[in-house]
Formats: C-alpha cells, sequence, structure tokens
C-alpha cells in the first residue's frame, strides 16, 4: 500500500512540476509580448481633421457674416456640405482599414451623421420667409462648440497615440 501511495505522490509531483514549468514559460513569452489594444497615431488622420476643423470654422464664420442676406441660405452652402461629406468618407475609410482604430472610426462617423443633421437644420431654416431663413449667430454658437468638441475628441485621441497613452 505504501509503494502506491509512493507511485501517486511522484505521479502528482511530476504533474505539478511539468504544470509549474508550463506556467513559468508561459509567463516568459508572454511578458516579451505587447498586446495592443488601439491603432498608432495616424499623421494624416491628424493632419485631416485638422484641416477639416478650420473648414467648418470658416463655414460658420461665413453663415454669421452673411445673416439676413440671400448667401446665408443652404444653396449657397452645399459646395461646403458636399466637400465636407467627401472628406469625412475618405477619413473615414482610412480609419477602418486601420487595425484595431474602432473608437477613431465610430468618432468619425459620428461626425459624419452631425454633418447630416446640420445640413437638415440648415434647410428647415432656409425654406423659411425671408428675415427668418437664417441661422442666427445664437443658433450658430452652440453648433460650433459641438463641431469642436467632436474634432478635439479625434484629436485628443490621435495624439494620445502619438505619446503611446493609448495602449
Amino acid at each position: 500500500m505504501e509503494a502506491v501511495l509512493n507511485s501517486i505522490s511522484l505521479r502528482t509531483a511530476l504533474r505539478c512540476t511539468r504544470l509549474f514549468s508550463a506556467g513559468l514559460l508561459l509567463s516568459a513569452v508572454l511578458s516579451g509580448c505587447t498586446v495592443k489594444l488601439i491603432s498608432s497615431y495616424d499623421e494624416q488622420t491628424d493632419k485631416s481633421i485638422t484641416a477639416l476643423q478650420k473648414n467648418f470654422e470658416a463655414f460658420f464664420v461665413r453663415l454669421e457674416r452673411s445673416y439676413g442676406s440671400p448667401a446665408c441660405v443652404l444653396d449657397h452652402h452645399k459646395s461646403f456640405y458636399d466637400d465636407s461629406s467627401v472628406e469625412l468618407s475618405g477619413i473615414r475609410v482610412r480609419a477602418a482599414a486601420m487595425k484595431n482604430n474602432r473608437i477613431t472610426t465610430e468618432q468619425i462617423e459620428l461626425l459624419s451623421k452631425s454633418l447630416g443633421t446640420l445640413e437638415q437644420l440648415h434647410r428647415i431654416k432656409s425654406n423659411r420667409e425671408p428675415g427668418k431663413n437664417c441661422l442666427s449667430r445664437e443658433e450658430i454658437e452652440p453648433l460650433r462648440n459641438s463641431f469642436n468638441a467632436s474634432f478635439t475628441a479625434i484629436l485628443k485621441l490621435e495624439f494620445a497615440k502619438k505619446r503611446g497613452e493609448a495602449e
């Protein structure tokens, strides 16, 4: 009986030693590897978003200056909406093509939806009677702030990637 117990104890000890060795080997291998949960900094996204923010700011300034004139209605700004939509599509496609870039892609998609909503608002205002068919400064300011917050969030994430903080 003692021989059987010694045999079982020896087998158990060998199994434990093998598991421990395998665990040590696995931890040694894993400690040498870093898991990257988010994409790297993309200079093109940084530059494109910065340029697009400037285009939006110029658009809001033009809207403010054209208040009360026929130049404030949607028909005079369709190229802004078209150009911005195309630019956002290009940025989104590039972001989606990068591995582990879901957050940036989602931020750009939200920005694109916000652009569509802004265009709808502009259309509604433009269809009103003259004198009430422009976006006022009081209406433009929260829109500007909202878009700038979106641009800032995208850029902050890119800058964090650049510093390695987003990993």
